[in-house]
């Protein structure tokens, strides 16, 4: 239809009254970046539920990601509008009853969690119970969000088996605030476990980083056959993890067990961070693993998250204060590379990517040309939220120098901005191979486990996968002390299996020759699978035999009798972590310093689980935390440990006795000497067998600050610390 002269002229005058008004709205120049962006942000979405560039409602991660930031900018400065644009989102979104629009509980999506932290905060502004019931609707979901058989939680229903690191900042800093708040510490060990969890099966060894996502069926197109990562590490994606890191230790109480692995796998980000920091730009590229190559280019969220996780960590004494100087130089590479500002003092931050994700309706492969192709755009909520938060953790160092004007503060930053930061620097080796694959039936390289380890060059240094398909292999199997940085990962703990039947009474073998497998070299890593000594039970027959240091034990099952696991030597250091180890006597025995870690004893008979023969020099022997002690049909008599040796250590800290555990629990191996010399501990166990009324008086039952010295730094350390998932 036709306008009327009238009508074009009302248009008109009506766009008049509003651009002025538009214009109008300034952000001073002189506030702090935090509020500057606060302000740029509420400009552009005059209502909070249009943040993420949302034409209706939803409720996604996005809206808590920036909506959280926005909250700390409130927290710190005091402006009230800021607090009424947050709440009015959270108005909108929760209804009397506790549901929440758009959110449906039996999607299982990780992603749908995040945005209930900001409730925690306005429940206690608000006192309206809507609140609380809508965030015991969303600490419900975890109740019944599908898992791995290790427990890990599934990123999303549609998506099985597959653990994303995005998934870890979703759901745990919420699940660990919801603990806090509501008094539920045995759901820290499941909150710790995700983290660990994720770490183990994303970590690549080759470069200590973490690929974006692992489908642990390996049954996903963009899964590797061999270990079910994703072909990259996506920058965002690790920068998530960095940030749940941070954000959840704010909730865990720095006594509770396996808080310890966090932090050294916060350490190893930091270490990979400080590498593959840009020199130039000071951020870091969308495609950590290919930095620098064509096509590949530095990306503001990643490097905003980073930013963050830094500044906090520092502050928080999670990381040495060394690495201030990364995040600082980082922190203004942001400003001089990302930030633009127009002439009514908008703030806008460029080169965002839009997003990434793997599979889906629209296949996404996970392959470089992928990540570098997906979209770039302005202001996107996943590069503000965390800008936000590292300013304020920027504009918080800054008020911590102002007693010295500045001028300090001013010279420090003169100085680091100045100076050139690592770089990771990877030299192309020669063409190499580094999976190998064993199958039973000749469709691999080998047939047999040893021939793939005698195929393994001497003290490399790079990391060769074996790959061991679904099996029975009946073979002794040595890797030799030259033989280092290799991993050995079955296609499933229970169907590969490693047997031998070798036993001490067989022509006077005697203990030590009796083993299945044995280990020599250095930096070995076991994943997967069974090590089975299936002699009858006619002696001592060691299942594994470790001599070398630095091997680590994931997801593996340990079959015997007598003398299961042998821990050859003094001085190495060894980790087991959800694994299942069964014995009738002494099966776990020897001097090295070992951590087990989410494990099942399983005592076959009543006997004796432990036999320690810990050096007087080493503060630690065995430590066994968050296990489960458990056996067979009939065993009610089973000791916890006898020394081999006089100075014997062995701790069980948070671990779940069965029963069968004797209530003096210790043993002095007939010897009344060794009770004066033996170092036994025990903490916060749980179980019948856990009652200490009866246990030996030379047995120690430590406090809560004596355990907090078993820590994987304490436990591991040598002449160079080692740390399990570093």
């Amino acid at each position: 239809m036709r306008r009327t002269l009238a009508s074009v002229l009302f248009i008109l005058l009506t766009l008049a009254a509003i651009i002025p008004s538009m214009s109008a709205q300034q952000v001073d120049k002189k506030l702090p970046w935090s509020v500057r962006m606060t302000q740029s942000e509420m400009i552009r979405c005059p209502e909070s539920w249009q943040l993420d560039f949302q034409p209706k409602l939803k409720w996604d991660y996005c809206h808590g990601l920036e909506l959280g930031a926005m909250l700390d900018v409130y927290d710190t400065y005091g402006d009230k509008k800021i607090r009424d644009y947050a709440i009015a989102y959270a108005d909108t979104m929760v209804h009397a009853d506790g549901t929440i629009t758009a959110y449906k509980l039996t999607d299982y999506s990780l992603d749908r969690i995040n945005s209930g932290k900001i409730l925690f905060r306005i429940y206690e502004q608000t006192k309206d119970p809507k609140y609380k019931k809508a965030l015991d609707l969303l600490y419900s979901q975890f109740g019944g969000q599908p898992r791995n058989d290790d427990g890990g939680f599934w990123h999303k229903k549609i998506y099985p088996h597959q653990m994303w690191l995005d998934g870890l900042y979703m759901g745990a800093p919420f699940y660990a605030e919801y603990a806090f708040r509501n008094n539920l510490p045995k759901d820290y060990a499941d909150i710790i476990n995700q983290f660990v969890t994720c770490a183990r099966h994303t970590y690549d060894p080759k470069n200590g980083l973490y690929r974006h996502a692992c489908d642990v069926s390996r049954t996903e197109r963009w899964a590797d056959p061999v270990t079910g990562q994703s072909k990259h590490c996506w920058g965002r994606a690790m920068g998530w993890y960095a940030m749940a890191l941070v954000d959840a230790l704010d909730f865990i109480p720095k006594h509770e067990a396996g808080r310890d692995s966090l932090l050294a796998i916060l350490n190893n980000i930091a270490v990979q961070v400080k590498k593959l920091q840009d020199p130039k730009t000071g951020g870091w590229y969308q495609v950590m693993d290919r930095s620098g190559d064509q096509g590949n280019y530095v990306e503001s969220s990643c490097s905003a998250m980073f930013i963050y996780s830094l500044f906090k960590a520092v502050r928080k004494g999670y990381i040495d204060k060394s690495y201030l100087d990364v995040a600082l130089k980082g922190y203004k590479g942001f400003l001089d590379n990302f930030i633009e500002v127009d002439r009514n003092g908008l703030v806008t931050i460029t080169k965002a990517c839009a997003v990434a994700g793997l599979g889906g309706k629209v296949y996404r492969s996970g392959d470089y040309d992928y990540y570098i192709n997906e979209t770039i755009r302005n202001n996107d909520p996943k590069v503000v939220g965390p800008f936000i938060m590292a300013s304020l953790e920027y504009e918080r160092l800054q008020k911590q120098f102002m007693p010295i004007k500045g001028t300090i503060f001013k010279g420090i930053l003169l100085i680091l901005f100045l100076g050139v930061g690592e770089t990771a620097v990877y030299s192309q080796q020669q063409q190499r191979k580094d999976t190998l694959v064993v199958t039973r039936d000749g469709t691999g390289d080998y047939r047999n486990i040893q021939e793939a380890v005698e195929a393994v060059r001497a003290f490399m240094d790079y990391t060769v996968t074996i790959y061991i398909k679904n099996g029975t292999y009946k073979e002794k199997l040595v890797i030799p002390s030259w033989v280092k940085n290799v991993q050995l990962v079955g296609e499933s703990a229970e169907n590969t299996i490693i047997t031998y039947d070798d036993h001490a009474n067989i022509n006077k073998m005697g203990t030590f020759r009796t083993y299945t497998v044995k280990v020599s070299g250095n930096d070995i890593t076991f994943k997967d699978l069974t090590i089975e000594n299936n002699a009858a039970s006619l002696g001592q027959a060691v299942a594994l035999h470790t001599e070398g240091d630095r091997l680590m034990f994931i997801n593996c099952r340990f079959l015997g009798n007598q003398d299961t696991i042998y821990t050859g030597s003094e001085g190495a250091r060894l980790l087991f972590t959800n694994c299942y180890i069964e014995g009738t006597t002494d099966f776990i025995f020897g001097p090295s310093t070992a951590l087990f870690e989410y494990c099942e004893l399983h005592s076959k008979r009543d006997s004796y689980i432990t036999a320690a023969s810990t050096p007087q020099n080493i503060e630690f022997g065995y430590v066994f935390k968050n296990c489960k002690l458990t056996a067979a049909p009939g065993v009610k008599k089973v000791y916890l440990g006898r020394p081999w040796r006089p100075y014997a250590a062995t701790a069980f800290i948070n671990c779940e006795f069965g029963n069968h555990i004797r209530p003096e629990g210790w043993h002095n191996w007939k010897n009344p000497e060794n009770e004066k010399t033996a170092r036994y501990a025990e903490f916060g166990n749980t179980g019948e067998g856990a009652k200490t009324e009866g246990r030996v008086a030379w047995a120690e039952q430590l406090t809560k600050k004596e355990v907090l010295k078993y820590t994987p730094e304490n436990i591991f350390k040598e002449d160079s610390n080692w740390y399990p998932y570093k």
